[in-house]
């Protein structure tokens, strides 16, 4: 008996140092928190079992035992609300949902203390024979609904200690062994003295505490437990505006943060299963993890909204070098891309607006160097484009035929048909000019019924020709109007670069007094300019 005494003291002892350093750090984790209050509910249980071994009198064992409920009913408490803290990271009760947990234990003591009264739990209590000092307790109906809430419970908590060492890292797989490891101890010592396996009903349930004690304490300073998974998750991961996906050798998920939840649409039931079933969906994002790429893509997108991310893939490692997984860092650039989006449209815009806006000066520029009335060429281009066109004929020695036409009686017209009939009548003779002007050679019309044609690579001679052929075109044309015909003559200059001038105004000059001479000299006829008396002579 004195041995028992001691191994239940020395299991109080330890877990009360357990107890003593999980709260003096008690801030850090919600799951500390609970761990702490556990522990100390173990270490209250062992104490009072020791207690009860070393007491004398039945109504002492039996007082020292109905305390030792309180103590079971205050450990599976806070061991459901431990592993639900270490395994979730957060606590999922409310306070509604906390009290529905503490009612059943509650009602487990209120039975033991009532017990005189009604031997549901107890049906009967006495001492072994000597030279044992133990109690020896006959259970009745009630004990069996005490001992389903605390396996109930303790399966509860086990469940989820076991699945956190299948899921997440090979840290916090370690680490989660090890505590379900310290949970296992005390329910196998339930277990076999409740089957009545243990030898004098020795219950072992409170001297498997000191195991219990013994195991955390190695995961807490050895194996940092709370320490490098809760507190990293808590302030790190958890909150990480990236998104985070740990998949094993098996390409299981084992681990997901909100954050990549939120970006996959995932739930906390894809983790275990396979990456490539549970994001089938996004065959991109598959795509992107089977190669290693990093490129940006688009996630998902609805009728609202859309989400393009950048997925970084690394191996994880441990202090070995040895490969356990790999790890998936999913950054948002839903907000970069748009930016991008949007400066994309504004340059597209401001290319179009360009694009507008050199239409516009090209239309302005042709509107600038074109007649409106007949679509040729005014007086403004002349200016622009004959000191190049000399200087190009002087580069390559060539000769540049001018030929000035003015439409005979063209007041006559207007004064007789109306100002509409001239318009129709410089039009018709503009289309005459198009016509017989070649690749190269340019007409104006410089004002009222006055035209000039200048045609590079033409002799004097073959200007003339030329000029005599647009006038016999123009004198068999007729415009019809209001039932009758409108027909007139034309008259012509022709002067030549290098011939009779080099310079741009000694040429027009030239080919103005040539029309000048033709007019004179009866009109509808053409006159070579002549240099030597400056004058024109007939052609």
């Amino acid at each position: 008996m004195t041995f028992q005494v001691g191994i239940l003291a020395l299991a109080a002892a330890i877990n009360a140092l357990v107890t003593s350093m999980a709260w003096h750090r008690r801030g850090s984790t919600l799951a500390r928190q609970y761990f702490s209050w556990m522990m100390a509910a173990a270490t209250f249980y062992a104490a009072v079992a020791a207690m009860e071994a070393g007491s004398i009198g039945l109504a002492n064992k039996i007082f020292w035992s109905t305390l030792e409920y309180v103590g079971t009913g205050g450990i599976i408490i806070f061991f459901v609300l431990f592993t639900e803290a270490y395994v979730h990271g957060r606590s999922r009760f409310t306070r509604h949902r906390l009290i529905w947990l503490s009612l059943w234990p509650l009602i487990n003591i209120a039975l033991v203390a009532t017990n005189i009264w009604h031997r549901w739990v107890w049906a009967d209590v006495v001492l072994a024979a000597p030279p044992s000092n133990s109690a020896i307790y006959s259970h009745g109906p009630g004990y069996a609904f005490v001992l389903a809430c605390l396996y109930l419970y303790s399966l509860w908590g086990i469940h989820l200690l076991g699945r956190a060492s299948l899921s997440g890292g090979p840290l916090h797989q370690r680490q989660a062994r090890w505590l379900l490891a310290g949970a296992l101890f005390p329910y196998l010592g339930g277990t076999l003295y409740s089957l009545k396996l243990t030898p004098a009903d020795l219950n072992l349930t409170p001297m498997s505490f000191m195991a219990t004690g013994l195991l955390c304490f190695w995961g807490l300073f050895r194996m940092g437990v709370f320490e490098a998974i809760p507190i990293a998750r808590e302030t790190l991961i958890e909150h990480l505006h990236d998104g985070v996906i740990v998949v094993n050798l098996e390409h299981q998920l084992i681990d997901i943060n909100p954050q990549g939840r939120s970006l996959t649409k995932l739930k906390n039931s894809a983790v275990g299963r396979s990456i490539h079933i549970a994001l089938s969906n996004i065959p991109e994002f598959l795509h992107h993890y089977d190669q290693g790429t990093e490129t940006p893509f688009c996630l998902w997108t609805d009728s609202h909204n859309t989400c393009h991310i950048t997925v970084q893939s690394s191996a994880l490692k441990d202090y070995r070098g040895k490969t356990h997984g790999r790890l998936l860092v999913l950054h948002d650039t839903t907000h970069q891309y748009l930016s991008e989006l949007k400066l994309r449209q504004a340059n597209t815009r401001l290319s179009l607006q360009l694009q507008e806006i050199e239409g516009l000066q090209v239309k302005l520029k042709t509107q600038a160097s074109r007649d409106q009335l007949t679509g040729l060429f005014n007086r403004h281009h002349l200016h622009e484009i004959l000191p190049q066109v000399l200087l190009q004929a002087r580069q390559n020695a060539y000769s540049v035929a001018f030929i000035m036409l003015d439409i005979d009686y063209f007041k006559r017209v207007n004064d007789t048909f109306g100002h509409q009939a001239g318009d129709l009548l410089i039009q018709a003779f503009s289309q005459i000019l198009l016509v017989q002007i070649q690749e190269g050679e340019t007409a104006y019309r410089l004002g009222g019924e006055e035209f000039l044609l200048i045609l590079p690579h033409t002799t004097l001679e073959s200007g003339i020709q030329r000029a005599n052929h647009i006038r016999q075109e123009f004198n068999v044309s007729a415009l019809p109007w209001n039932g009758t015909d409108i027909r007139t003559t034309v008259s012509g200059g022709v002067a030549t670069f290098p011939n009779h001038a080099i310079q741009a105004d000694d040429l027009l000059h030239a080919v103005d007094l040539a029309l000048y001479a033709a007019k004179k000299s009866g009109r509808n006829q053409i006159t070579c300019f002549n240099p030597r008396i400056h004058q024109p002579s007939s052609v």
